[in-house]
């Protein structure tokens, strides 16, 4: 089957971070990754955490860990990701804030980012950031029961 993208398709695309790489005047083999990997892969680099524990796994020193098929490390089969504060950020407010995400709690926000991400202290971080989400907040303290008079 062919699908042909109209401009107007490629430019909302485009703002959603998907790219195409066009076949033609037809669309090829379609892959949608997230652009938040391209962001791991490239600050692994810079992590020297990280690239300490790709070289033991490389090595063998240390089996906790390992390679994903592109060279980026992995902690029982999730990405590790960088201690950077702006993209573990990026990651929580993807995964809590967005429409389609319906603002979770921190447990429930924990089990589904911990099924593809890991960090140090990762469960600690997520509760943090849903316990300073403002539209959280407002929404406890609308279903609290109102206070009857102190007796």
């Amino acid at each position: 089957m062919h699908c042909h993208v109209t401009t107007e398709t490629e430019d909302e695309m485009t703002k959603m971070g998907i790219h195409m790489i066009r076949k033609g005047d037809v669309i090829g083999d379609l892959t949608i990754e997230p652009a938040i990997y391209n962001d791991i892969k490239r600050k692994h680099e810079l992590d020297p955490k990280i690239q300490d524990w790709k070289t033991r796994v490389g090595d063998g020193t240390v089996s906790i860990f390992s390679l994903h098929t592109d060279e980026n490390v992995c902690f029982d089969g999730r990405w590790c990701v960088p201690s950077d504060f702006e993209l573990k950020k990026l990651i929580m407010i993807e995964a809590h804030s967005t429409p389609y995400s319906v603002h979770p709690g921190g447990d429930k926000l924990y089990k589904n980012l911990k099924k593809t991400f890991w960090w140090p202290g990762m469960k600690k971080e997520v509760a943090e950031f849903v316990g300073r989400c403002l539209t959280c907040q407002r929404v406890k303290r609308e279903q609290r029961r109102p206070q009857g008079k102190i007796q």
